[in-house]
């Protein structure tokens, strides 16, 4: 036990890092659009560190009951957006002016329970990962959207939405048309190799030239993995009206809103043009 406990602080110390992620100055309210949570299927296809095997166990249980929350729009959804988020940023009312926002523009939104807890192992959170896209899509889709999938994600999540686009096959889900990851973290315990992220799909991170809690290593890593398959990263530099530290993209004014809600919105037109 004594072991297990050591190496499992061995492992959270670099992903304490993205502890800011786990806050907001301003929590948003809770998306008024009806939530619904899908069940969960036992997943094992997750890697348990740096070039680990599936087959191997990081003798973590997996919690049960539901791995994803579903926010559908008014209408009919066009596409569906998979959000994934930062590390220990497990409530959606986090997100609730963005879910909000992609709502309203005819997305669904999928927002998968990726994370049990503040000492959750890489291993269990690649599980969760896996677990709560697959279980989210079948919900969305078995609530009416049936249009392209983006993956979109913060911090640990952007890390996790490249992954996404690279693992679907493997998962047996569809692959996303496009990823945005915003600060970016590369998540531990990967396997050693990625699969190919599919030729159509588009791969474009933002990074903060004063983001001190995962900097551009993050973005840099990512592009890294999934080479040659183009990745684009956008560096927004700061100004004396604006600081784009880690914590900026949990914002919602509207410098925030053209910052990082745009390019999803570009990328969810791009996947599916509004029919308006």
């Amino acid at each position: 036990m004594r072991r297990l406990l050591l190496a499992l602080l061995a492992l959270a110390l670099p992903v304490l890092l993205l502890a800011a992620c786990a806050g907001s100055d301003d929590a948003a309210a809770p998306p008024a659009a009806d939530a619904g949570a899908a069940t969960t299927a036992p997943v094992a296809s997750a890697a348990d560190g740096a070039g680990a095997t599936a087959a191997e166990d990081d003798g973590e249980p997996d919690p049960t009951g539901p791995r994803a929350q579903v926010f559908m729009p008014a209408g009919e959804a066009r596409a569906t957006v998979v959000l994934l988020h930062g590390w220990n940023d497990l409530d959606p009312a986090d997100y609730g002016a963005w879910i909000d926002h992609l709502n309203a523009t005819g997305a669904a939104v999928v927002f998968p329970d990726y994370q049990a807890g503040l000492l959750s192992s890489p291993a269990s959170m690649l599980r969760g990962t896996e677990a709560g896209i697959r279980d989210g899509l079948a919900e969305a889709e078995r609530r009416g959207a049936t249009g392209p999938v983006v993956a979109a994600g913060y911090s640990l999540g952007g890390g996790l939405a490249v992954v996404y686009a690279a693992m679907a096959a493997a998962w047996g889900v569809p692959a996303p048309a496009a990823v945005y990851a915003v600060f970016p973290a590369e998540p531990l315990g990967l396997p050693a190799e990625l699969p190919p992220v599919p030729a159509g799909t588009t791969v474009e991170m933002l990074v903060g030239d004063q983001d001190l809690v995962v900097g551009r290593g993050g973005a840099d890593a990512l592009a890294a993995r999934i080479a040659p398959h183009p990745a684009g990263i956008t560096e927004l530099a700061s100004t004396d009206a604006v600081a784009y530290d880690h914590f900026a993209p949990k914002r919602e004014d509207a410098r925030a809103q053209a910052d990082f809600w745009a390019p999803l919105d570009r990328l969810v037109d791009q996947a599916a043009p509004s029919a308006g």
